[in-house]
C-alpha cells in the first residue's frame, strides 16, 4: 500500500501542473548552485537569506491555516450534500408511508425529488435550464433559480395533498421538516460558492510560496552543491502542492478530481428514492450519461 503512494503520484489530480512548477524549480536551483560555485559574491546573498529564516516558520504556520480554511470549505460542502441524501431519503419515505398515494402522485413527487439534486448540481457548476433537467425536458417555463422552482413545486404538491384530505396536518408538518431542507441547502451551498477566501489573503500566500521557493536553494548552496537541486525539488513540490490543492478544494461543486464526488451523489440519491417510490418513467441524466472524474486511491 505504502509503494503506491509513490508509484501513482503522477495520477493526482493536481499533478501535471505541480510536475511542471518542480520542473521550472529544479532549473532556478540549477542555476544557483552554478552561480553559488563560481561568485564569491554569492556568499553575501545566502548570509542574509541565512539570517532571514525566521519568517519561513512564520509562513509555514499560514500555509497551513491556508490548508484547513479551503478543507473545510471542502468538508462543510460534503456534510450538506450528505444532509440531502438523508432528506431526500427520510421524505420519500415519510411520502409511501403517510401519503395515500394514487399512481400520478407517486410519477409528480418521484421526479421532482430525483431532479432536485441534479438541478443543484448544475446551479452550483454555473447554472442551469429547467429544460435540460431530468424529467423537464418538455417544460416551457424558464425560472431563473432552477431549484428553488422544483422546491416550491415539492411544497405545491403537499399542499394539493393536504386540501384533498390525502394527508392531515400533523403528516404535513412532518414533511415540511425534510422538503425544508431542500432550499437550506442549497442556500449553505450558495453561500461557500459566493463567499471565495480573501483575494488578498490568496495573493500574499502565493507572494509567500512563490519567496520561500526562490530561497531554499541559497541555504544551501556553496555546501550541499548538487543535492541542492533535489532539496529544492522536494520543499517546492510539497508547498506548491499544498497551495495547488487548496486551490482546488475551496471551489468544492466543480468537476475537478479533488471537487465533491457530485454525479456519485445524484445517482445515490436517485436509487435510493427508486427503491423507495419505484422506477420512474423518465431516464435521469446522471445516470444516462454520467461525467466521469478520474479519483485516485493513493492509500
Amino acid at each position: 500500500m505504502w509503494v503506491q503512494v509513490f508509484t501513482r503520484i503522477h495520477r493526482i489530480p493536481v499533478a501535471p501542473k505541480l510536475f511542471a512548477f518542480v520542473a521550472l524549480v529544479a532549473l532556478y536551483a540549477w542555476a544557483v548552485d552554478w552561480y553559488t560555485a563560481t561568485e564569491t559574491v554569492a556568499k553575501g546573498v545566502i548570509d542574509a537569506i541565512h539570517s532571514a529564516s525566521f519568517g519561513s516558520m512564520i509562513f509555514g504556520v499560514l500555509l497551513v491555516f491556508r490548508t484547513n480554511s479551503a478543507y473545510d470549505r471542502w468538508w462543510e460542502g460534503r456534510k450538506l450534500w450528505g444532509q440531502l441524501v438523508n432528506d431526500t431519503r427520510n421524505l420519500s419515505m415519510k411520502v409511501k408511508s403517510y401519503v395515500r398515494l394514487e399512481e400520478h402522485d407517486v410519477t409528480d413527487f418521484r421526479r421532482l425529488v430525483i431532479s432536485f439534486p441534479f438541478a443543484l448540481r448544475e446551479h452550483l457548476r454555473g447554472g442551469v435550464t429547467l429544460n435540460k433537467v431530468p424529467g423537464f425536458e418538455e417544460s416551457t417555463d424558464f425560472p431563473s433559480h432552477v431549484p428553488a422552482y422544483i422546491a416550491e413545486s415539492v411544497f405545491q404538491l403537499m399542499k394539493e395533498w393536504r386540501t384533498l384530505g390525502k394527508i392531515d396536518g400533523f403528516e404535513m408538518l412532518q414533511l415540511d421538516n425534510h422538503a425544508r431542507a431542500f432550499m437550506d441547502i442549497c442556500g449553505a451551498c450558495e453561500r461557500i460558492k459566493s463567499s471565495p477566501i480573501a483575494l488578498s489573503y490568496r495573493a500574499i500566500l502565493r507572494q509567500g510560496v512563490a519567496l520561500n521557493v526562490l530561497s531554499i536553494p541559497w541555504y544551501f548552496a556553496g555546501d550541499c552543491h548538487s543535492w541542492t537541486i533535489l532539496i529544492t525539488c522536494v520543499a517546492a513540490y510539497f508547498m506548491i502542492g499544498l497551495e495547488l490543492i487548496a486551490e482546488d478544494i475551496e471551489e468544492p461543486f466543480g468537476t475537478g478530481g479533488d471537487n465533491l464526488p457530485l454525479e456519485k451523489i445524484c445517482q445515490t440519491i436517485e436509487l435510493s428514492v427508486i427503491e423507495i417510490l419505484g422506477k420512474p418513467d423518465f431516464h435521469p441524466s446522471s445516470v444516462a450519461h454520467p461525467i466521469q472524474v478520474q479519483r485516485v486511491d493513493l492509500s
